[in-house]
């Protein structure tokens, strides 16, 4: 399978955080595709996994980064994702 390049797992990260996910966890693990989409499927209907898997987080709830390689990116501040107390 070919490697998904940055800038689209980034993009993708983004659409999630912008399209209003919300979670009550502080990391999100997601796969993307390679065409640069999210996506969810309930379990039973996964045949195969098209995709990579990436985890984004937030430490205070507002600011959500992701780790690409040793490097922790900024995805921006997104207070309406994270629902936990």
């Amino acid at each position: 399978m070919k490697k998904i390049p940055i800038e689209t797992v980034l993009s993708a990260a983004k659409r999630l955080l912008q399209e209003g996910i919300e979670t009550n966890r502080k990391k999100i693990t997601f796969p993307v595709t390679a065409e640069g989409r999210p996506f969810y499927s309930p379990d039973s209907q996964i045949n195969e996994i098209r995709g990579e898997m990436w985890t984004m987080y937030t430490v205070d709830g507002k600011q959500w980064l992701i780790k690409i390689g040793e490097e922790v990116i900024d995805l921006g501040i997104y207070p309406d994702v994270y629902t936990g107390g």
